[in-house]
């Protein structure tokens, strides 16, 4: 069965509406819901002028990489957290920005970015931590569906 833990997902960007039923069924596979035991993601139902921000419980490692494909293949950007498995995985947050790979970061319970002593100590410069700092620290756009509902029937 593995080792289950939550995560949470906030995705910005615009995705064609020929693609929202396939990202729905992703989102129904994983029992994505709006907020923390909330209502089941609906596509009919989306947030306007912010980001989307989805939730899942009980997840195999906290991952959801169809989600997470989906997005890098739509040039959607996200931030993922997911929580950690005590003995099996430490929290994580998973960013990207749309166009670039995507940037992985050690994370605590509550969702922040850690970064260990190791990592700090290998900047020499002030200015290079504090880049490296703003780079995990990103701004996800709003969430928009493009392009006209079609009447067309398969």
């Amino acid at each position: 069965m593995g080792d289950r833990a939550p995560f949470h997902i906030t995705i910005g960007g615009t995705l064609p509406r020929e693609h929202l039923a396939t990202f729905a069924g992703h989102a129904a596979d994983y029992d994505l819901r709006t907020e923390w035991d909330g209502e089941p993601f609906d596509p009919a139902v989306l947030p306007e002028g912010e980001p989307l921000e989805l939730y899942g419980t009980e997840l195999n490692g906290g991952q959801i990489p169809d989600i997470d494909n989906f997005c890098a293949e739509h040039g959607l950007p996200f931030r993922r957290w997911s929580g950690g498995c005590l003995g099996a995985f430490l929290p994580e947050i998973i960013l990207f920005d749309g166009a670039s790979r995507m940037r992985d970061y050690t994370a605590s319970e509550d969702e922040y970015v850690l970064f260990p002593p190791s990592w700090i100590r290998s900047f020499t410069r002030l200015r290079d931590l504090k880049r490296a700092i703003d780079r995990a620290e990103v701004t996800i756009p709003a969430f928009v569906v493009s392009g006209n509902v079609s009447n067309d029937r398969d």
